[in-house]
């Protein structure tokens, strides 16, 4: 069975994937290694998302469980590191076109000031105990 999407539609998911990723880790002022100590993925998983790699020769292709790890350290919703998340799939995520006949899905994020607030001190320090404030 052929894949649905070809792989170059997919880089250009994985790419708008990545640089929301990156874009949102430093917002919150998380290192790569933070990130990965919040979320339980290894550091190496998340520079290879940032970067869209995948052993140097395909498009970063995390799984689901993946970007619920990330999006759960970040406090962001799931939809808010994929990109195209309100639009139908037929191709590469960046689009001019509308799409005609698809069901309304809207998505906003963010909706106010605290979900682009840096994160606390304490949260952002290696080994913060489990009670320290989110922002």
């Amino acid at each position: 069975m052929g894949d649905v999407l070809p792989q170059s539609h997919w880089a250009s998911y994985a790419l708008g994937l990545g640089e929301r990723v990156r874009a949102i880790r430093l917002m919150r002022g998380l290192s790569q290694s933070r990130l990965a100590e919040l979320s339980g993925v290894s550091r190496s998983l998340i520079s290879n998302l940032e970067r869209n790699d995948y052993n140097g020769s395909k498009a970063a292709d995390p799984t689901l469980s993946t970007c619920y790890r990330l999006a759960s350290a970040l406090q962001v919703p799931p939809a808010a590191l994929l990109p195209g998340a309100g639009e139908a799939v037929e191709g590469c995520f960046m689009r001019d076109d509308a799409t005609s006949g698809a069901a309304p899905i809207t998505f906003e994020w963010p909706r106010g000031p605290r979900d682009t607030a840096r994160f606390h001190d304490l949260y952002l320090r290696r080994g913060a105990p489990a009670d320290t404030p989110p922002f």
